[in-house]
């Protein structure tokens, strides 16, 4: 039994060497930054040269988009989103210009439903703005419907203060909190 023992620890100790031998053979397959081996062979007198791997630039008319983000970006730049006064929940001239773009390009894409948000600047409480972004939110989707959108395609949610678009405590930041911005909903 002692004969097995100790031929037992002969073949262990011979499978370790024998492993950290495989070991060296691996890491002398690395390279370091500048491309060359991590071992340091003193022998090398092998060059080698590093060419420019300078990322380049890709157009946007490159990349390839698909149908929701193609979708998404048209609707952005109809205009996806519409401000209010404090505390208000009136449709602006502007906002109606807006609204109108909206309906063209919701009136194109049939398939299409949409998500409007209600959103709110940071003062009053939390309860008052997820009901005003509430009816803000409601606004524009009224107004949709009046132009002929069918109301089955349109839904609301009201974040309040919660999600503001720009973090800031003065009057140019609220203003820009005062949104109802429309999304397009994923299949």
């Amino acid at each position: 039994m002692l004969k097995y023992f100790k031929t037992l620890i002969i073949i262990m100790t011979l499978s370790y060497f024998i492993g950290c031998a495989n070991n060296k053979d691996q890491d002398s397959l690395l390279l370091n930054a500048e491309g060359g081996n991590t071992e340091q062979n003193s022998t090398s007198t092998e060059e080698i040269e590093i060419t420019d791997n300078t990322a380049i630039p890709i157009q946007m008319d490159e990349v390839e988009l698909t149908v929701e983000e193609k979708l998404s970006s048209e609707l952005i730049d109809v205009g996806d989103r519409i401000f209010f006064g404090y505390d208000e929940t009136t449709i602006s001239d502007e906002s109606a210009d807006t609204l109108q773009k909206q309906y063209q390009f919701l009136n194109r894409n049939q398939d299409l439903s949409i998500t409007i948000t209600g959103h709110c600047d940071e003062r009053g409480t939390r309860e008052y703005n997820i009901a005003l972004g509430e009816r803000r939110a409601s606004a524009v989707k009224n107004y949709l419907i009046s132009l002929g959108i069918a109301a089955n395609r349109i839904a609301v949610i009201s974040y309040g203060k919660e999600k503001p678009t720009v973090e800031g405590h003065d009057d140019w930041s609220w203003a820009q909190n005062r949104t109802a911005v429309t999304f397009i909903n994923g299949n």
